[in-house]
């Protein structure tokens, strides 16, 4: 750079070296895709995203996506949930990103290995393709190859990025919860969840998982249990938080089992891969929990298992104990004592959170 002042030499110089500092190094975990589906622990593998499909006719960030991710040696199918839809309406997860799959499984669908991610970091929002990746699963080449719907929307590294406007909440049409039956196809409802059951694992005859439900109340003050199993539980479980608005839509509505749904509503939601539970705003004029009241002298009359509401003083909180279930495991049992004014009310709670209390 003759001619150039030193001092000039000096910051361009300078200027240099800090570009080349700041560049990431780009790896994608080796052959990550293959391990995961030879049924390999592989924690966070980091990979790119090379491809995406809107699969639903929605415009807003409660669109559903599958997409297709790269290790540099394979792609896959990859189910993404809804409440990652924003990232790609904003572009911080694009065509070319490098993202951490923190939480996620293998599951058979649409008749093919696919991975269903539960939780994910992007790590670099723009990259070049990496590698040469080619499908592990030549129908999943196909699929992606062959379908174009009205209702879907592809988008690659061959035909670049384009992403339709966001449709704001207030366009959405909701239902009020008492309005619902089975016999609908297109619902959304929005309310505040009451109360959150924790995870825990069930076995029956015809099969074992885990599953989790919640309480959502509406701005009319009507309830409803919604009910996830399986990989849709892992998916939606920290999710949801107590005191939180949500939207919900296509999910099976379906007469409540009144043997373990004791809310004063007819019909419960059960959730499938393909539901949508949105985080949304609060309702400023929205009602509180759905309560009625039942004096302690009237609980005799009430038959067995029948969920009621009691108004009172506290006035003994016993001490937290263990006992033994019949499955061999321990729960935490209190006995806390309740007065009204009209009689003493001794009751027992159990679990670890009452016990604690």
């Amino acid at each position: 750079m003759s001619g150039t002042p030193a001092a000039f030499q000096h910051l361009f110089r300078f200027g240099f070296v800090m570009d080349l500092e700041v560049q990431p190094q780009l790896q994608l975990t080796p052959h990550a895709i293959l391990c995961i589906n030879a049924g390999d622990d592989v924690p966070s593998p980091v990979l790119q995203l090379l491809s995406f499909e809107k699969l639903t006719a929605e415009e807003d960030d409660s669109a559903r996506y599958r997409v297709v991710l790269s290790d540099a040696t394979h792609m896959q199918l990859v189910i993404l949930p809804p409440k990652y839809s924003d990232l790609l309406l904003s572009e911080t997860l694009k065509i070319g990103s490098i993202l951490s799959l923190t939480a996620y499984a293998c599951r058979n669908i649409w008749n093919s290995r696919t991975i269903v991610i539960f939780s994910l970091a992007v790590k670099f929002t723009n990259s070049p393709l990496l590698g040469k990746p080619r499908y592990l699963f030549k129908e999943q080449e196909q699929q992606m190859l062959g379908r174009d719907t009205p209702t879907t929307t592809k988008h690659s590294l061959k035909f670049g990025i384009h992403l339709p406007p966001v449709q704001h909440e207030s366009s959405v049409n909701i239902s009020s919860i008492k309005a619902l039956n089975p016999y609908q196809n297109k619902w959304t409802i929005k309310g505040r969840v009451t109360n959150k059951r924790k995870m825990h694992q069930y076995s029956t005859p015809k099969s074992t998982g885990q599953v989790f439900n919640f309480d959502m109340i509406d701005d009319e003050g009507t309830e409803i249990r919604i009910t996830c199993f399986g990989d849709v539980a892992e998916m939606h479980y920290h999710g949801v938080e107590a005191g939180t608005y949500y939207t919900v839509s296509k999910g099976c509505i379906k007469e409540a089992n009144t043997k373990w749904n004791k809310l004063n509503s007819h019909l419960e939601i059960t959730l499938d891969i393909n539901s949508v539970l949105k985080r949304c705003d609060a309702v400023v004029d929205s009602q509180g929990n759905n309560l009625r009241f039942t004096s302690i002298n009237e609980i005799t009359y009430c038959t067995n298992n029948t969920l009621v509401d009691v108004i009172g003083i506290v006035v003994v909180v016993g001490e937290p104990s263990l006992i033994c279930r019949k499955d061999g495991s321990e729960v935490t049992k209190r006995i806390v004592k309740i007065n009204d004014v009209s009689t003493l009310l001794s009751m027992l709670t159990y679990g670890e959170q009452h016990g604690k209390g």
